[in-house]
Parts: structure tokens; C-alpha cells; sequence
């Protein structure tokens, strides 16, 4: 169907034009006639007056004498232009002449019956004028003479003339329409020129802009048209749509890149109204849900939902919203297919000018298998890998959740402790794989054994933990342990010997187990751990097959040892007694072996109880304020030492010491580790301090402030038995960290494990994205030293490389390194 008919600008204008002349003209012309009207009205008023006094007085004069006379008068006055009729009558309205003879005689009503005349004349100069149409009567007494044959005194009688005055009106107004004419002729022709002008100078170029415009949807676009005939207005709007135009494409092409970047990015996106209805989703929506965008567009967001996110996210989600701000979270919803999935949310409302909320964005991305993954690792760390028992962190975790339920209730514990006896043996003559498989079984039978709230762990290779429920007392704690570890000695002679002999057969295997009952005098789990593992130790010293012993809670013995040691550490750090306190430093050595580091390591030898192990000579002392005299004596040895290396060799690397969490609860901590630094001259920035992450999670802001407060003097920290706990990320995240050291645990396993190295390439890649150094602790053989070999940023320690040794033997290294 074509379009209708639509007039141009111009010729819109002009017609507009041409109707207001013609209005005008219309106007003037209707009155220059009626002006003409009434002036032509005027003359032939004028001219039937003087008519009528002429023939008045001939009448009046000749009528008596000279009838004919007066006839010939009226005949005369007929025959001139515009006349109808001339009448003459006496009182009673009889006709005496007329123009017409065959009027004579009769009576005016007979022959004008629409003129309505008194009889006789009230009074002589009584006038009387009907206009009807171009033509005009007048009626005008006139005075029979008496000798007409009436009666002196006679009534007058009426002279009436009828005259048209359309043609001498035709003729004025002719004359008029001429002149008219070429008056109207020049405002017609101006209005006929401008519309020419506008037409070409303003509407086609106006109707050239318009066909531009409506290209811009073309492939072409927007096209600026030439408009050199335009007026100044019409170039200046070409000029400013054109300028619109291109700023128009830059902002089209932006948007079409950033339409590009939002359908080809992995966060979804989505946009409501805020009912809420759905407007807009990307590809990713898609991708993730299942859904189409024609089968969410308009719907609730709700459609989403599993029911599983917690009602107390929507209502935070809503009044975040309501209030205008931004909102993050995580939701479990269900994609179109039923399955479930964990996204990660981030929801703003968009406000107008007025500040109006009119809609709402949320990006959101898919945390599925990041939560898999992430649920996955925490589960590696705090489990066993080989049979996903816990590991020793998390029993000691769950150890002090216990000792804590039972100094606040008043319920008793109890811990075993048990190790395989002829494990090692396996595994010599078998392969790990068997030694494998028998930790596996022992695993399983146990979990067979016990309940769901006992907890089972494995400690090291051949050494597994039983935390047990809750116990009516300490007594009937200590007996379940009791009976718990001849179980599973039974266990082991019995059933798992059983079963694993068909493939291996075991010539010896026994159970050695420790007990100890808590929550009585134990301050921490790990106190409550190394009685269990002091226990056990009685047990393997009996050589007893299937032996069992329990610890005595605060036995004279342990109180003997703990004084006997306390006491040797305060003479050895006044210089008094035999006792020798000193420090042994292990080296760490990049891929190439070249010394790059070194940890300073305490040594302890009691002059009566022999060498102390520095955890337990570290835990003494932590019971009572030596662990702040002992710690800034290892500090201050170890600046000295170093110092005395570099100016000996020269050697530039760095110097790591470890620092107990009981020191850095020190209030003065920061100004003693400041003064100690200033007085050897050591440089801040080779120096590094240890800390475990299980004691920095303990009192994490005031251990965060000194940790900021000492790094920005230059001093760095390093994370010891880093993935052993849970926030290892959270610590690189919110910590001075400059440092990682991966744990033994998983150096040792790398070599048999594609798990433990996942984990140490996962740990890896953390610390590089945070800028630190990684020291992997515990090379102990050349087949882990290959296994780390996939990462040669890492700095390797361990007996494999280097022992710790006194700093007279480790300035000799650095000698003999110098000098090669």
C-alpha cells in the first residue's frame, strides 16, 4: 500500500500563505463592496430625490393643463438606465400616470401590493424608501391642483420612482476588482517566490537530511548529506545532526563492544525492573541455568530459586536493596534441568536522578565446583589422604573443643594413642604399597568399630588417634581407653592380620597404645597429645607385645623433669651451670644447591637429663615468663651470628628464627626485636620471622598489628607448616606474609602421591600471586628433591641437603661456598 500523500514544507507553508492572503483579500473585497454598495445606494437615493422634485413639480405645476406634459415626463424618466417604475397617484391611491399606460386606473395595491403606502399622505413632506435587493422606491406626497375636478382641499396623493441600481454598482465595482487585482497579484506572487525559496533552500535540503536519517539503521549508517544551497539554519542543523551522529556511532560502537564483552564474559548477568521482572540475560545465564532468554524474560528471578538458600540471605538481600546499596551473597538455586548450583552474587539497585530505584543488575557467577574444589582441599587438609581419617590438626582442633566442653560442663575425655609394631617391617619387605593397603584396612575397622562421635586419626605412617565421646567421669574415661586400645590391639592380632594375609602374609605385627583422660590439669591440646605419645612411649619401651599404658595426670616424675628443665634453662641463659643452650642452623638452597638462606634452630643439653627436644624445651618455657628471656636470646645470638658471617664471607642471604605465639603476646615485643636489630647492625630486610599458622589464627589482630608494625621497619614473616591449617589463604590475603614454607607432611609424600603434589602446586600458585618467597621443608632423600623439581622457584631444606649445624660449621660452609 503506498503511503499517503504528504504536501511539502514548503508547499504547506505557501498554501498557508496563500489562504491568509486570501482571507485578506476576501475581506477587503467584501468591504469595497459593500462601501461601493452604500455609496452607489447614496447616488441613486440622490439622484431619485432630484427625479422626483422635478416631476413633483411638474405635476403639481402642469398636471391640471398639461397631463400629457407630465406623462411624457414619467415616459422620459422609463426609457433612462436602471429605472422600473415611476407612479402617480391621487389621494385614494388611484393611478393617474404611470410608465406602463395600462396602470392607469388602477390602484397601487393592484400593481405594487408589497408597498404598503398610507392613504392619503399624512403629510406632505412625508418620505418613503424601500430598498429591496440593487433596487430602491421612494414614495413622495405630491398636491393635486383644485381644478382637477375635486373638491378644494383635496388629500395628496404619491409619486413613487423605482430604480436598480445593480448595474452602475456592477460598473463601480468592476472598476474596483481591477484595481484590486493588481493589487493582490503582488502579495500572491511574493508568497509564490518564498515558497519557492523555502522550498529549495529549506525544505529539500530538510527532506535530504530526512533520507540521511532514515538510513541510519542501513549498513552504511549515517551519511552527512551536502547542503551548500541550504539557508545558514538548515547547514547549521546538518552540521549539529552530523556532529550528533558520529558521537551516536562512537557510543553505538562502544556499546556493541561492550554487548560483545557482556555476552562473551563467564559472570552472569542480569537485569530486572523493579517489580522484579527479568529484562535482560547474557549467553552465560544461559549457559549456566538452561534456561532461554525468551523463558526467563519478564518472569520473577524466583523461578531460580531451590529453596535451599536460607530466608534470612533474601530478607538481608532486600533491605540492603531497599536502601539503596549494594548486596553480595551466595544463593543454592536450581538450573531448568532440576540440578543444583552455588553462585556467588553480586546485586545493585540502578537509581535515577531523583535518586529512584528503576531497576536492578546482578552479575553472578557460577561457585559449583570452586565450592567442590574448595570443600575438596579443606577436606585434604584437615584428612588424611591415604584413608580419610583426620589428620593432626584436626584432632587437636577437636582436642581443645573437647577440653573446653569439659571445663564448662564438667564432662571427661579421653585420648589413645596407638603405633603398629613391625610396620616398618612391611613395608621393607612388601613395598609402601602393602604398608598402604594395611593403614587402609586399620582405617576401616576401626570406623567399623566405633561411633560416629568418637573421632579417628592418623597421626603419622603407623600411628593412628581415638578422641572418645563423652565419658560420666575421668575414671570411666580413663577404663573406655582402656578397653578401646585392647580392641583394637585384638583387632589388629586378629582380624586385619587375617585379612591381609592372603596377599602378604605378616610375621609380626603388634599394638603398643598410650592413654591419657582430660579435661584435668591440661591447658591445650597439644599438652594433652604429648602425654598420650609420653604414654605410648612407656608402652614400647615394656617391648610387650599388645602393651597399654595410661598417663598419670601430673605425675611426680613430669613435675621432676618440667622443674629440672625450667631450672636448666635459667642457669644456661644467666651463663651459669654445665648446661649448654646454643643455636644449630640449617641451610636453604635454591635448585642449583647455592646456600640462599638459613633458620636458626635452639639446641638444648641438660647437664643431667641429656638433650631436651626443643618442643619440649620451647613448651616448658612457654609455662612460665622464660619463654620471653629465652626468646630474645635466640634473637639476639642469631643477629649476632649472622653478622659475624657477612663480615666474614660477605654472604647476603637471609636469616630466618622462629617466634613462639607466647612472644608475641609480649607487650613489648616490637621494641625489644627493634633495639635488638639497631644494636647488631643486621639489615631488617634479610631477617625473617616464623610463625605457625595455628598461632597466628590465636589472637589474630594484636599478632596482625606487630606483624604490620615490625614490616614496616623491613622486616619480613615467613608462615611455617603452611597448609596444615585452614586460613592459609586468608593469612597471605591479610598478612605481611613474604613467606611460605610448605610442611613436611607434604614434601614426603610428593614422590608417591599425585595429591600431595596438586597441593603443592595449588600452595605454589598461591604464593606467587601474593609476591612470596616458598621454602619446601623436609627434603630428606634425593627422590623428593625430583619430585619438587616441577617448581625450581622453590628453596629446598632438609637433611638431604644440610643438618643443622653449629654456626662454627656453618661459617665454614659459607667459606668453603665463597671460595668456590
Amino acid at each position: 500500500m503506498p503511503p499517503p500523500f504528504r504536501p511539502s514544507l514548503a508547499l504547506r507553508l505557501a498554501l498557508l500563505f496563500l489562504v491568509v492572503i486570501l482571507a485578506l483579500l476576501g475581506a477587503e473585497g467584501w468591504l469595497a463592496w459593500r462601501d461601493a454598495r452604500e455609496r452607489t445606494l447614496a447616488a441613486a437615493q440622490e439622484h431619485l430625490l432630484g427625479l422626483a422634485a422635478a416631476l413633483v413639480r411638474a405635476a403639481e405645476h402642469r398636471w391640471a393643463d398639461r397631463p400629457d406634459e407630465v406623462r411624457a415626463d414619467i415616459d422620459f424618466q422609463a426609457a433612462s438606465p436602471g429605472h422600473h417604475a415611476t407612479l402617480l397617484t391621487d389621494g385614494q391611491g388611484r393611478i393617474l400616470a404611470a410608465h406602463r399606460q395600462d396602470w392607469e386606473g388602477l390602484s397601487l395595491p393592484d400593481v405594487l401590493p408589497d408597498l404598503a403606502l398610507p392613504l392619503p399622505p399624512p403629510r406632505l413632506d412625508t418620505l418613503r424608501w424601500q430598498i429591496q435587493g440593487d433596487a430602491v422606491r421612494l414614495a413622495i406626497p405630491w398636491s393635486p391642483p383644485e381644478d382637477l375636478g375635486t373638491a378644494p382641499g383635496a388629500s395628496p396623493g404619491w409619486l413613487i420612482l423605482s430604480y436598480d441600481f445593480h448595474s452602475l454598482l456592477a460598473q463601480r465595482l468592476a472598476e474596483h476588482y481591477r484595481a484590486f487585482a493588481w493589487q493582490a497579484a503582488l502579495p500572491v506572487g511574493m508568497i509564490l517566490l518564498l515558497g519557492l525559496y523555502i522550498h529549495y533552500r529549506g525544505a529539500r535540503p530538510l527532506e535530504t537530511l530526512t533520507r540521511a536519517l532514515r538510513a541510519v539503521a542501513s549498513p552504511g549508517g549515517y551519511r552527512p548529506p551536502e547542503l551548500d544551497g541550504a539557508i545558514p539554519e538548515v547547514r547549521a542543523l546538518g552540521e549539529a545532526i552530523a556532529q550528533t551522529m558520529a558521537a551516536l556511532a562512537r557510543q553505538q560502537e562502544r556499546l556493541r563492544q561492550l554487548d560483545v564483552a557482556i555476552d562473551a564474559s563467564p559472570a552472569q548477568l542480569v537485569i530486572t525492573d523493579t517489580q522484579p521482572a527479568i529484562l535482560y540475560v547474557n549467553r552465560a545465564f544461559t549457559e549456566v541455568t538452561g534456561y532461554r532468554p525468551d523463558e526467563v524474560l519478564g518472569k520473577n528471578p524466583r523461578i531460580l530459586q531451590s529453596g535451599r538458600t536460607p530466608r534470612e540471605t533474601y530478607l538481608d538481600l532486600w533491605t540492603h536493596l531497599k536502601n539503596g546499596r549494594r548486596w553480595s551473597g551466595e544463593f543454592i538455586n536450581r538450573r531448568k534441568d532440576g540440578s543444583e548450583y552455588a553462585e556467588f552474587a553480586t546485586i545493585a539497585p540502578v537509581l535515577d536522578e531523583a535518586g529512584k530505584i528503576t531497576h536492578y543488575i546482578a552479575v553472578k557467577f557460577d561457585i559449583t565446583e570452586q565450592r567442590r574444589i574448595t570443600e575438596r582441599l579443606s577436606h585434604l587438609l584437615t584428612h588424611d589422604p591415604l584413608t580419610g581419617l583426620a589428620n593432626r590438626p584436626l584432632l587437636l582442633e577437636r582436642i581443645d573443643l573437647r577440653l573446653a566442653q569439659g571445663k564448662s560442663a564438667g564432662q571427661n575425655f579421653a585420648l589413645v594413642l596407638f603405633d603398629l609394631d613391625g610396620f616398618s617391617d612391611i613395608n621393607q619387605r612388601y613395598g609402601t604399597r602393602a604398608g598402604d593397603e594395611l593403614i587402609k584396612e586399620i582405617g576401616r575397622a576401626l570406623e567399623h568399630t566405633l561411633t560416629a562421635s568418637d573421632t579417628i586419626a592418623r597421626i603419622e605412617a603407623d600411628e593412628f588417634a581415638v578422641l572418645t565421646d563423652a565419658q560420666p567421669s575421668a575414671a570411666e574415661a580413663g577404663n573406655f581407653g582402656w578397653k578401646l586400645a585392647r580392641t583394637i590391639s585384638h583387632l589388629i592380632e586378629q582380624e586385619v592380620r587375617a585379612r591381609f594375609a592372603e596377599g602378604h602374609p605378616i610375621e609380626r605385627l603388634s599394638v603398643a597404645a598410650g592413654i591419657v583422660a582430660f579435661p584435668n590439669d591440661f591447658a591445650n591440646a597439644e599438652e594433652i597429645l604429648a602425654a598420650a605419645a609420653l604414654a605410648l612411649q612407656q608402652a614400647r619401651i615394656s617391648r610387650q607385645p599388645g602393651a597399654v599404658r595410661v598417663y598419670e595426670s601430673l605425675s611426680a616424675d613430669l613435675l621432676a623433669r618440667r622443674s629440672a628443665i625450667e631450672q636448666g634453662l635459667r642457669e644456661a641463659l644467666a651463663g651459669q651451670g654445665e648446661h649448654v643452650l646454643e643455636l644449630h642452623y640449617q641451610g636453604q638452597f635454591d635448585r642449583q644447591h647455592r646456600l640462599r638462606g638459613a633458620e636458626a634452630l635452639l639446641r638444648f643439653t641438660h647437664a643431667t637429663l641429656g638433650r631436651i627436644s626443643p618442643l619440649e624445651c620451647i613448651a616448658v618455657a612457654e609455662r612460665s615468663e622464660l619463654i620471653f628471656l629465652l626468646g630474645s636470646w635466640i634473637l639476639g645470638t642469631a643477629l649476632t651470628d649472622a653478622m659475624a658471617w657477612r663480615r666474614a664471607t660477605g654472604w647476603d642471604g637471609t636469616l630466618s628464627v622462629n617466634i613462639s605465639p607466647f612472644g608475641l603476646r609480649d607487650p613489648h615485643f616490637a621494641e625489644r626485636v627493634l633495639e635488638l636489630l639497631q644494636a647488631s647492625g643486621h639489615p631488617a630486610e634479610r631477617l625473617l620471622f616464623e610463625v605457625t599458622e595455628s598461632s597466628t589464627f590465636e589472637h589474630l589482630e594484636e599478632t596482625k598489628r606487630i606483624m604490620r608494625r615490625l614490616a614496616v621497619a623491613g622486616i619480613r614473616w615467613s608462615l611455617d607448616d603452611f597448609g596444615t591449617s585452614f586460613c592459609g589463604l586468608h593469612y597471605l590475603d591479610h598478612l605481611p606474609v613474604a613467606e611460605i614454607k610448605i610442611d613436611p607432611s607434604f614434601v614426603q609424600r610428593a614422590p608417591s602421591e599425585a595429591r600431595a603434589r596438586h597441593l603443592i602446586n595449588a600452595m605454589v600458585e598461591a604464593a606467587t600471586a601474593f609476591s612470596c618467597r616458598v621454602v619446601a621443608e623436609g627434603v630428606e632423600n634425593e627422590a623428593q628433591e625430583r619430585a619438587l623439581a616441577a617448581w625450581p622457584e622453590l628453596l629446598l631444606q632438609g637433611w638431604h641437603l644440610a643438618r643443622p649445624e653449629p654456626a662454627a660449621a656453618f661459617v665454614l660452609r659459607l667459606g668453603a661456598r665463597t671460595q668456590g
